[in-house]
């Protein structure tokens, strides 16, 4: 339903309604199905307003699946410290309930921070907890859609027995349900534990599958790791054809630690990057969620205030806005006054 224009109709319609469970199951399916289709910008928005009716008439359930979504875009846009604090909380009111698909949800986002931050070993501690027999966060769905990246955080680690187990569960799961994005994670899988030709036999094989496309995030990120066998492969030509279309898909979503990772990936082809225009480079070194911070905080409002607007801890506004200080090369919430926050960011006066 989410990101289709019925789903948006329906949640219209609830939201004249006095039936608040279920425009808070409306928000809640439309963010998820909305991170699927790569609509991260009214995912987002959806997930938002869904943890705040839910919190509001103390609906923990829906709650817990609207921060699920909130921690899985951090995630993907390297918002550490958001992840951080909503596994945190997920992890406190879920373990003791033995509520495991949201512990495991929680486990699962801060593997793919450290995996996208570039910490492979970390990522790794954090993953493969979510197979560990006995422990609190295994959960063998959340298992299943992490393996791709259990996988990769195991290869570069050096943990080969760990991918060829994750492939092996993949390729269960894709047989079992048909679904293409498992069809496409263990083809991809499977080129990462291959070489030569039957490498990019399963490259090609996880970027053809019908319905990859729809799942934009995954298919950049085949694109991206396809990118960068080509360019160990010595094809520098062929890595820069898929390099670029996975940079442009994740400029699109605002994927910031994978962006920067295929931007390096491009530079090692030997391709020199058109810089964008001052003004757009500013905006592109902040996080979405640093801007949002930093926009409330332009406008006087106390960390409190803004904590409460966008639904984390004051602790966490100071956090982002001590990242935004030396990003934007100032020293005090009073400088952020002196730059405009429109299309794009510069100083201004």
């Amino acid at each position: 339903m989410a990101g289709s224009g019925s789903g948006r109709a329906e949640i219209d319609t609830l939201r004249h309604t006095d039936q608040v469970t279920a425009l808070t199951q409306a928000l809640a399916q439309t963010a998820a199905l909305g991170i699927a289709q790569g609509s991260w910008t009214s995912a987002t928005s959806n997930a938002l307003e869904g943890l705040h009716v839910a919190e509001g008439t103390g609906d923990d359930l829906l709650a817990a699946q609207c921060r699920a979504s909130l921690g899985w875009l951090a995630a993907a846009r390297g918002e550490e410290q958001t992840v951080a604090d909503f596994a945190a909380r997920t992890i406190e009111v879920w373990l003791p309930c033995g509520m495991r698909a949201f512990s495991a949800g929680a486990e699962w986002n801060l593997g793919m921070t450290a995996l996208f931050a570039g910490r492979a070993e970390e990522a790794l501690d954090h993953l493969v907890r979510l197979t560990e027999h006995g422990h609190h966060t295994a959960h063998p769905t959340i298992a299943v859609l992490a393996a791709a990246d259990t996988a990769e955080a195991a290869l570069q680690t050096g943990q080969r027995a760990t991918a060829e187990e994750q492939a092996r569960r993949l390729r269960r799961w894709a047989e079992r349900t048909g679904a293409a994005w498992a069809i496409s994670a263990t083809h991809l899988v499977h080129a990462l534990l291959a070489s030569g030709a039957d490498a990019e036999k399963q490259f090609r094989l996880a970027l053809d599958v019908p319905g990859a496309r729809s799942r934009p995030f995954n298919y950049a990120r085949t694109r991206l790791l396809y990118g960068e066998w080509l360019r160990r492969a010595g094809r520098r030509s062929d890595a820069r054809t898929q390099l670029a279309e996975a940079a442009e898909i994740f400029r699109r979503l605002d994927a910031a630690p994978l962006l920067a990772r295929t931007r390096a990936e491009q530079e090692l082809t030997g391709q020199h990057l058109r810089r964008d225009s001052p003004a757009r480079d500013t905006a592109a070194i902040l996080t979405p969620q640093e801007l949002r911070v930093a926009r409330l905080a332009a406008q006087g409002l106390t960390n409190r205030e803004i904590g409460a607007q966008l639904l984390i801890s004051p602790r966490t506004v100071g956090h982002h806005l001590a990242n935004v200080f030396p990003k934007l090369g100032i020293v005090s919430r009073a400088d952020l006054a002196r730059i405009d926050f429109g299309d794009g960011l510069h100083l201004i006066g």
